[in-house]
């Protein structure tokens, strides 16, 4: 077996996180305290490799000397979901898988007003040291051929949509933004070992995600046991698989100082004579060569929980002379069952509000909700209201009573004190409408609204107002015409003068405006529909065409009397509208009228008599 602590860098961040203790580890304070150099509080003592000589470091995001000045980073991310977490430290979620798929949400704060930026996800495998390097690999580019993985909402989530044996701690996910506005730009997979300072000082640059799968128990053993892990019934290995075995005191220890390497390079490991000290958590890391990554790095991990019998002693062989059950259990020796002292009523008494509960060899007095205590001695009271674990709206006041607390909705809000929406109230009356002319009559509007309707309320009173523009005086009045009034009687029948007439009073012009412009009178002509009117001839149509070449032909035109056409008594067109003419040659003088080219002069017309 070889002994010795496990050096990959990134464990100690969540060991630190879920433990605990505090975020800022400065192992040289006092060195630096001895040789009076005072750090900032958000800096820690640091030993310069090359002179050997003290200073003081800002901690990971901070900017500054050190000493005088560290400037708090811009921005800050958290987990923004922490229901997903089993444990979570300040930057450090630890998730124990129960289902195929996993969703990590974040958020990101700024210090000031100005854009956040961009988010950006990373997976962290860790190498076999020291052979081999660590490696970081960009998720969510364009370059991930990999669809299982989705980063959304902005770099906000990242979705897991089916873990890998290579998801599991020690490997990590983080999401991580940058201070700097010129980001280079990134590449998909790079060597990556974080430093011993960011190792101990996480900065709120980064949240880190630790996934922990379903410990193997084996046992239970005695000691002086013989205990056998066989990590091929668990996972497929391949010749070029290297596996370390850690003994851990509890999980996500591997940095403790008390966590040690028991063997490295074998599939099986066999603890024999067990002890005290052997009971709990051994890991198996299995290292190998990943498609995604250049190097040999962890691509699978069991853990195994070694458990202790504790239901009886036995010294030298295990049969009934040898063993005794211990108290709590009752059997031969060697075989030992659990003994229900709630059930049996030998456990000590529990205070009436109490609970018994039976336990694996023993018992505990659970005190009832909204108490605490030991349930034997006391059950006091817990205020959950100064303790912050209350469920009250934000809108909402928490009174405290006993074993419970009540919600009531502050004032201004309505609901049942778990949900409180800000009662519907009007919003500010908005400024008055702008006048836009400078005489006469107009209103001025204004408006306001009714705000919080999710409540259910209606609000009182009008949502709009109106008022006439102060100080106008009134404007000059043009005239206006009235409607014309009835014709005059008409005193001849045919081509008599008729008369209608008109006020300027519809308005009357006042102030300076403008008179009425056009006519106040208007004639007619009486009954000019029922006058006589003689009809007129239309110009004559054209000729029609001479239907031969040679001979004699006719011809015709007409015109019709209706320009205008005679009305009510008025004389017809006198003359004709009928007109026929001949038009050509006589055969006889066909032969001199034809052209050298064969073709035949026209004819002309040579008579014309006309038909009325």
């Amino acid at each position: 077996m070889q002994a010795g602590l496990l050096p990959p860098p990134l464990l100690f961040i969540v060991l630190s996180a879920l433990q605990g203790d505090s975020m800022i580890n400065d192992p040289y304070k006092a060195e630096c305290i001895r040789q009076k150099i005072h750090c900032h509080p958000k800096a820690i003592c640091q030993l310069d490799g090359l002179s050997s000589e003290f200073y003081c470091r800002c901690l990971p995001g901070y900017d500054g000397d050190g000493i005088n000045l560290c400037r708090a980073p811009t921005f800050h991310i958290t987990v923004s979901d922490a229901s997903v977490c089993d444990e979570f430290g300040e930057q450090v979620c630890l998730l124990h898988v129960k289902e195929p798929s996993v969703t990590f949400h974040i958020s990101v704060s700024a210090s000031a007003t100005r854009r956040l930026p961009t988010v950006r996800w990373y997976k962290f495998y860790t190498g076999q040291s020291p052979q081999f390097h660590s490696y970081r690999q960009r998720l969510g580019s364009v370059g991930n051929r990999t669809l299982r993985i989705m980063v959304g909402n902005h770099g906000r989530i990242l979705t897991l949509l089916s873990i890998q044996d290579d998801d599991f701690y020690p490997n990590l996910f983080w999401a991580e933004v940058r201070l700097h506005a010129l980001i280079p730009k990134a590449v998909e997979v790079e060597a990556y070992e974080l430093t011993h300072f960011q190792m101990l000082n996480p900065s709120g640059l980064r949240f880190y995600f630790a996934l922990e799968g379903a410990s193997i128990e084996v046992g239970p053993f005695l000691e002086g046991d013989t205990a056998v892990l066989r990590l091929p019934e668990y996972l497929d290995l391949s010749p070029s698989s290297f596996v370390q075995w850690i003994k851990e005191p509890r999980p996500l220890t591997l940095l403790d100082s008390q966590a040690v390497v028991l063997a490295n390079d074998v599939e099986e490991m066999e603890i024999s004579s067990l002890t005290e000290s052997s009971f709990g958590h051994v890991r198996a890391l299995v290292y190998d060569f990943n498609s995604e990554v250049p190097g040999r790095v962890l691509v699978a991990e069991r853990l195994f929980l070694i458990k202790k019998d504790v239901s009886k002693t036995c010294v030298g062989s295990r049969d009934e002379k040898s063993c005794h059950c211990n108290p709590g259990f009752e059997g031969s020796g060697v075989h030992c069952v659990d003994v229900n002292e709630c059930e049996r009523k030998t456990a000590l008494k529990c205070l009436a509000e109490a609970e018994c509960i039976n336990t694996y060899g023993s018992y505990f007095c659970r005190c009832p909700k909204g108490l605490e205590g030991d349930g034997l001695l006391s059950c006091i009271d817990i205020d959950e209201c100064t303790r912050g674990t209350h469920s009250c709206n934000r809108g909402a006041l928490c009174l405290n009573t006993l074993g419970s607390y009540i919600c009531a909705c502050q004032s201004g809000f309505v609901g049942d004190g778990l949900h409180c929406k800000a009662k519907s109230t009007w919003s500010p009356w908005s400024p008055w409408s702008p006048c836009s002319v400078t005489c006469g009559f107009q209103n001025q509007m204004r408006i306001r609204q009714c705000a919080h309707v999710e409540s259910g309320m209606r609000c009182l009173g009008p949502s709009a107002d109106l008022k006439l523009c102060p100080h106008l005086q009134p404007c000059p009045t043009d005239g206006g015409w009235s409607v014309w009034s009835p014709w005059s009687v008409c005193l001849e029948t045919c081509l008599g003068i008729k008369k209608r007439v008109r006020l300027c009073d519809s308005p009357a012009p006042s102030r300076g405006g403008l008179p009425c412009k056009g006519e106040k009178e208007q004639l007619g002509l009486c009954h000019e529909s029922h006058c006589a009117v003689d009809g007129a001839w239309s110009p004559w149509a054209s000729w029609t065409p001479c239907p031969i070449s040679c001979g004699l032909g006719v011809v015709r035109r007409s015109r019709r009397c209706n320009n205008p056409s005679p009305k009510h008594g008025g004389r017809n067109c006198s003359g004709h509208g009928y007109e026929e003419g001949t038009c050509g040659f006589p055969e006889a003088l066909c032969k001199f009228l034809v052209k050298p080219s064969g073709s035949i002069i026209p004819g002309k017309l040579i008579q014309i008599r006309s038909q009325t």
